[in-house]
Order: structure tokens, then sequence, then C-alpha cells
């Protein structure tokens, strides 16, 4: 297990320091939008190449948002969505599986007891999946402190896999949509009009999600009410 935390941190190591060496002086969007252009007419290897970098970039804590938008900027919306999505959910689960296995100790031991980690316990106790969904849906929680903390936590794989799912959608929806906005030269990379699509789209999943949060909750309480109400009827005889 040490030889493998040793291989994985110089990994992580020599792909942050090429990103760095490759944006020193430039915006990662732009040149990512530039090497596309340039790439040629292969749509697949690109397709694959952005999926390995998706993959790459997440294990190794750096920005992912413009992979996203580089999806959307090459394919049709719902194909850019879907694989987006996956490719999103897919390296985030192995992002999961890299700190619970290979650093979990360390973690633990370092802020196991951490206000933090004990609050997202605590939250995980209560709510099942939605603190996940919400942590990431809401679109200001920084990403790396998402896919480091919750594997430190108490949190099935399983509850983890279906609330990133569900929280991925506004994230996916945004960089994939302004990709495509980008490619039919609806807005720009630098375009205000950006963010106020950021902005509705994060406010309606918000909305969505509380709705379906509360309704869930009340719908919960009415069944342990129900069955409340069962255990002190009379037994007929």
């Amino acid at each position: 297990m040490k030889a493998l935390r040793i291989i994985i941190i110089a990994f992580i190591v020599l792909t942050v320091s090429v990103f760095i060496i490759l944006t020193t002086g430039k915006n990662p969007e732009i040149l990512l939008f530039e090497k596309i252009e340039n790439y040629g007419q292969n749509l697949l290897q690109l397709v694959l190449l952005l999926l390995a970098l998706n993959l790459l970039s997440t294990l190794a804590g750096l920005p992912v948002f413009y992979f996203g938008m580089a999806y959307g900027f090459l394919l049709p919306l719902l194909p850019a969505l879907l694989i987006s999505w996956s490719a999103s959910l897919l390296s985030v689960m192995a992002t999961f599986f890299m700190v619970r296995f290979a650093f979990h100790e360390y973690f633990r031991e370092k802020y196991g007891s951490r206000k933090m980690i004990r609050r997202v316990n605590q939250q995980i106790r209560n709510s099942g999946i939605w603190p996940v969904v919400f942590s990431r849906a809401i679109y200001i929680v920084p990403t790396n402190i998402i896919n480091f903390s919750f594997p430190v936590s108490k949190i099935s794989s399983g509850t983890y896999f279906f609330g990133t799912a569900l929280g991925l959608i506004p994230e996916v929806f945004i960089n994939v949509f302004a990709g495509y906005l980008i490619r039919h030269e609806i807005i720009l990379l630098s375009s205000p009009e950006r963010q106020l699509w950021k902005i509705i789209v994060i406010a309606g999943s918000l909305l969505l999600f509380t709705g379906l949060f509360i309704f869930l909750k009340k719908r919960q309480k009415r069944i342990r009410e129900f069955k409340r109400f069962k255990d002190i009827l009379p037994v007929e005889d």
C-alpha cells in the first residue's frame, strides 16, 4: 500500500507540473480550444483524449470544467451532455476509491477529528445522499474539497455514487451548454452571458432539489407516523 501511495503521489506531482508548464502565461480554456481547432477532423480520438484528460485532472485535483465545455463545443448537445456526465461521474468515483483505499488511514488520522468531517458524517446520517447532491449542485463549493473530503467520511460508495450522479447534473449542463453556445457563436469565452446562464441553472437546480428534498422528507415523516399509528391500533382477535 505504501508503494501504491508513492506511485499515486508521483503521478499527481507530474500531472500538476505538466499542467503548470503548459498553462504558464496562458488561459487554459483558450489554450484547450486552440488545440481542439488545430487537432484535425478525427473526432473520436479527440473525445477519447478529453476523457483521459478529464480523469487525470480529477485524480490530480486540477480544474476540469473546461472539458465539459469542450464536449459541448465538439458534439451535438445531447451526446455531449451524456458523455460529459458519464466522464465526470467516472472520474469522481475513481478519485473516491483512490482516497478511500490508498490514503484513507492517512487522511483519517490527519483530518478525521476535524469539525468538517464530523459535520459531514452527521449530515449523511440525517439526510442520506442529499449532502452530496447539494454540495455539488450549488456549484460554489470547490470541487476538490468535495472529492477529497467525502471519501474520508463514513459515507457508503453507493450513497456517494447516487448523490454524485444527481449533483453533477447542473455542473455538467452549465459547462456543456456554454461550450455549445460558444461553438454556435452565441457567447464568447469571456462573455457575461456565461455567468448569467450559470446563475439561472444553479438557482433552478437548487429550487428543484430543495423541493424534492422537502417532498421526500414529508413523505418519510408520514410513513413513520403511519407506522406508529399502526402499532398502537388494537389487535383484533
